[in-house]
């Protein structure tokens, strides 16, 4: 008879377990945010992986700035050299062929970047070309 008076518990202990356990996954799949300030860091790659461009090797000090009402400005040497909107899509990476997040900016001058790594502090982009570059960036 305990027994069966100890199945309603377990049961609804187990399942309070299940729930939890279910929310902290869907809590740590949350993709960090791309909202805020990024500093560049290093660009690196093309034909024959010939450039490795950073701050002090080309006097330019960049830094990318992405609102939550989807604007985008490019600074560079604290003046900006471009502006407007971007959008988030999903493409394929040429590289490792999984799926990936792409910054659609809509000047034509700024080419889109693929998100190859994105974390609280860091920021990693590509151009998603064969003999491309990837570019490193910091967050303010």
């Amino acid at each position: 008879m305990k027994i069966i008076q100890s199945i309603p518990k377990y049961g609804i202990l187990s399942l309070l377990i299940i729930i939890a356990a279910c929310s902290k996954e869907n809590n740590n799949n949350t993709e960090p945010s791309l909202t805020g300030n990024w500093e560049w860091v290093k660009t690196d790659g093309g034909i024959a992986n010939n450039i490795h461009d950073t701050p002090a090797s080309t006097g330019k000090n960049i830094e990318l700035r992405f609102t939550n009402d989807n604007k985008y400005l490019i600074y560079v040497n604290g003046t900006v050299a471009s502006q407007g909107t971007y959008t988030l899509e999903t493409q394929n990476c040429i590289h490792d062929h999984s799926d990936k997040k792409v910054i659609n900016f809509s000047s034509p001058s700024e080419a889109d970047m693929m998100i190859e790594k994105i974390d609280n502090t860091g920021l990693e982009l590509s151009d998603n070309a064969y003999d491309g570059t990837g570019s490193v960036y910091t967050r303010q």
